[in-house]
């Protein structure tokens, strides 16, 4: 990972699975505070696969505002399919609040 005083840039590599998903989510996690208003950039230009849980780790990241810099035709699907299932997700939360209402 990078600081500069605009953005977080991470920079990943390899296999995007498992216990590297879990280490990903946990590193993220801490390093993101609060408050800061800095762009947060992950490039995945050199990971290599990805299971369910680095899916889960990107996706996390998405909805809390993750840019993401992809190249290959895989990742950018997989990137496009988060981001529609993070949209549904929102869409579904504001129905429930709505109707949830008195």
């Amino acid at each position: 990972m990078t600081n500069s005083p605009e953005e977080q840039r991470w920079s990943l590599q390899g296999q995007l699975v498992g216990q590297w998903a879990a280490e990903l989510r946990s590193a993220w996690r801490e390093a993101r505070v609060v408050g800061d208003a800095r762009r947060c950039t992950v490039e995945l230009i050199e990971v290599t696969s990805i299971d369910h849980d680095g899916e889960e780790a990107l996706s996390e990241i998405m909805s809390h505002g993750g840019e993401f810099v992809a190249r290959d035709v895989y990742t950018k699907h997989l990137l496009q399919n988060l981001r529609s299932e993070l949209e549904r997700s929102r869409v579904k939360e504001k129905q429930d609040d709505g109707g949830n209402r008195s």
